[in-house]
Parts: structure tokens; C-alpha cells; sequence
């Protein structure tokens, strides 16, 4: 067989030399490449919960809501993050979140929800090969709202006034969560289950997103 001539390896040697590095250049980066300040976003599907508890509005003070039950229904929704990885095992993450605005029922009175707010975790990163397997625990405040339209009637009495209602409030307590990640460079790409205890129900939110590691 004819060998190539130098003129013709001479030429060729830069392609070479790329396919040579190109596995190199896209291979996951170390769990130490990744330590530092991050940013990122998520989107996803929440499951929305609500419980009214004992509801009252202000023009029927004292009389309960007749055919009211639990509030429950799925949207999409979004989360934007920020956080600290100082360590390879473990950070802390900061969250946003929008469960979205559900139209639904309490029971048999048509309702709508608005829940969104904040979160704190604390972060472990289990040294699990090629990926990232992280535990998040941590608190959440999130503002709830429930609104509509429904019979509200006194104790014992059978005929209930038509009236508008809304009831906002705003909880803080635990929140947990979990996910994996992948790492390409300075970018990760992520999908996480959070589950948090809020508005009288248990609202939780699967997701997918990124995250840039800046510093």
C-alpha cells in the first residue's frame, strides 16, 4: 500500500488533532470544575393544593362556605435559582417560585389559585460517577391566594347567599427535594422533584432547567 507522502501528513495533522481533542473538550467536568456561584432557571408541572380552612368574607362574617372541599390541580410553572457550591458534597440554593394561577374546584365551588414565593436549601451532592445526585431540605414562604365564587350560608341554614370570596396567606414551613445533574463545562443541566407544605395541602413541582456556574 502507498504510503502518504509528508506533504500530504503535513496538511492533514490539524484534523487530526482536533478529532484527538474533540472527546476531551466535551467530556462532564470534575465535581471541583463546578465549585463556586451559580444562577438558573426551570420550568415545569406543579401540582397545586389548597384547602380554604374555615372561609368567611366580609359581608357574610360568620357563615361557612357551603360545598367547599381541597383544592387540587396541575400547572405549569417555573422557578428561577441561585446558589453557592463551596465544597464538592455540599451548597445551598436560593429558589423563586411560580406554581402558575389554576382555575379549579373547592369541593363544588369553582375556585381559582395563585401560589408563588420563596425558598431556602440546603444542598447535598452525593459523589455518585458522572452525574450529580443532590438532596435538597430546607424552608419555604409562599403567598397563597384562593378566590371565587360561591353559597356561603350560617350554621344549620339551608339557604346560602351567592358571594364573592378571597383568602390570602402566606406560609413558612419545611420543604424538601431532590434531583440529578449533569455537568458540561461551566453549565449543568438539572431535573428535581420539590415538595413543600403550604396553603392547608402539599403543592410540589417537578421541573427541568440549567444552571451557569459563573464563579
Amino acid at each position: 500500500m502507498r504510503q502518504l507522502p509528508i506533504l500530504e501528513i503535513a496538511k492533514s495533522w490539524p484534523l487530526v488533532a482536533v478529532a484527538a481533542l474533540l472527546p476531551l473538550s466535551i467530556r462532564p467536568a470534575k465535581a471541583d470544575d463546578l465549585l463556586g456561584l451559580y444562577v438558573g432557571a426551570a420550568i415545569g408541572a406543579a401540582r397545586v393544593e389548597a384547602s380554604p380552612g374555615s372561609l368567611t368574607t366580609a359581608n357574610a362574617e360568620g357563615e361557612a362556605l357551603v360545598g367547599a372541599g381541597d383544592f387540587a390541580e396541575n400547572h405549569s410553572a417555573f422557578k428561577l435559582m441561585a446558589g453557592v457550591r463551596p465544597i464538592s458534597l455540599l451548597g445551598a440554593e436560593l429558589d423563586y417560585i411560580d406554581f402558575g394561577n389554576p382555575n379549579g374546584n373547592l369541593g363544588a365551588v369553582p375556585a381559582n389559585v395563585n401560589l408563588k414565593g420563596a425558598a431556602a436549601f440546603a444542598v447535598a451532592y452525593l459523589p455518585v460517577p458522572v452525574i450529580d445526585v443532590m438532596v435538597k431540605v430546607g424552608l419555604a414562604r409562599l403567598q397563597n391566594t384562593v378566590a371565587g365564587n360561591g353559597g356561603f350560608a350560617a350554621v344549620g341554614s339551608d339557604l346560602p347567599t351567592a358571594t364573592e370570596f378571597r383568602l390570602d396567606r402566606t406560609n413558612t414551613n419545611f420543604a424538601i427535594g431532590g434531583g440529578v445533574q449533569y455537568t458540561i463545562g461551566s453549565w449543568a443541566i438539572r431535573a428535581e422533584y420539590e415538595r413543600f407544605e403550604a396553603a392547608g395541602g402539599s403543592p410540589s413541582l417537578v421541573s427541568a432547567g440549567v444552571t451557569w456556574t459563573f464563579f
